[in-house]
Formats: C-alpha cells, structure tokens, sequence
C-alpha cells in the first residue's frame, strides 16, 4: 500500500512538472516578451534545456544538412542546436549564426569556443538585415523562431534574397513555444515570400517544412 502510495505521488508530482511546463511557463513567457518578440535572453533556458533539446531532436535531421554547405541559422538564441549543425557541414562547410541579441551571441560563441569549432561565424543582425550577399548561401534554418519575428514574411523574403536558386530554408515548430503557429499559416508565410513547399515532417506537435527557393524566378 505505501509503495502505491510512494508511485502515486511521483507521478501526480512529475504530471504536474509537466502540465506546468507545457502550459505554466507557456503562459509565463507570453507575459513576459509578448507576442511576434524573441524570448529574453535572461529566459535562455527555457531554449536550452533537457526536455526542449528531445523535443525537437529530430529537427536537424529534417534540415538535411551536407557536408561543405554554407548554411544559415538565424535565431540560434544560446545555441543549443549550433555546434551540432556546423559539424554537420563540417570544416569545409561555413555555418553562419545570426541573432539580433547581443547576448544570445555570446552564449554562442562561448559554446563554439568550447567545443573547438573553427568554421562558425556570429553576427548580430536584425532578419530583416542579413549580413549576407546576394545568393551565397545553400541551406537556411530556423528552430521555433520565425513567429519571434514581428513581420514572419519579410524575414523570409530576406532569407530568400541571400539563398542560392534552389536553395532551401527549414522551418521548425513546437507546441511548447508559446507563438506556435499551424502549418497553414507557415506555409502561407513563406508561400507569399516566394517559397516552394518541398518536404513535411512531424505532426501537429513537433512539424518541419521544407521550402526551396525557385531555380527561376518568375
């Protein structure tokens, strides 16, 4: 009967950890930042932790990332996904981390430093800005970031600008991320900044689109 008991707290306890992370620190975090703004960076955290990482843990598997690539990751935030992706493309590839807070790029670089990673440059820089040339870059990603930025399609027709012809941009939502957008409104997003849709993951919980950009524009 105790141990019952001992089981059945446990798990009321780790139930309610749960639905207070699912929803608690979603409702928290909306107060906090608000919506269509990137989340603080004194809340890095709630980006960066255990629970998060397996959530979207399949997310840089879907970018379809190669080697020697030059690729883009706007919205790093602390960078909990950066060193991974560069050494994906590995050291003759470029992985390029751009963020508009100051602070989330010196959590980067910190990792970078950390982890001996030679071929990541940081910038901090506004999605509507990129500090990039016309179509020189090959693949672009974005993790739970795109609904952070006020306007969602200008950022993406500036992504647009710096990828190569057929070059593709990954978008990756999650339903704990407090600007969850559906699928409609992603693909109808990147749809008006010229995208193609190409490939679908997940489901309603934990989804990735992949858009190309045209060979050709019309």
């Amino acid at each position: 009967m105790r141990r019952r008991n001992a089981l059945w707290i446990v798990t009321a306890l780790v139930g309610g950890l749960v639905v207070f992370w699912l929803f608690g620190l979603k409702f928290l975090l909306k107060l906090k930042k608000g919506r269509g703004e990137p989340c603080p960076t004194s809340w890095s955290w709630l980006v960066d932790n255990p629970l998060r990482r397996w959530d979207v843990r399949h997310a840089l598997d879907r970018v379809g990332l190669r080697p020697g690539e030059t690729v883009l990751e706007l919205g790093p935030g602390p960078g909990a996904f950066t060193v991974d992706a560069a050494q994906r493309v590995g050291p003759e590839g470029r992985l390029i981390a751009v963020d508009i807070q100051p602070g989330m790029i010196a959590q980067v670089d910190a990792r970078v430093k950390a982890a001996g990673v030679t071929n990541v440059e940081t910038y901090v820089a506004s999605a509507y800005e990129l500090p990039l040339e016309d179509g020189t870059v090959d693949r672009a990603f974005l993790i739970t970031v795109l609904p952070e930025i006020p306007d969602p399609v200008r950022a993406l027709r500036e992504i647009h600008r710096v990828l190569k012809p057929g070059g593709v941009v990954s978008l990756t939502e999650e339903f704990l991320d407090p600007d969850y957008p559906r699928r409609a409104t992603t693909i109808a997003w990147a749809s008006a900044a010229g995208f193609e849709l190409v490939a679908r993951y997940g489901n309603w919980w934990n989804y990735t689109l992949n858009f190309r950009k045209p060979d050709m524009e019309a």
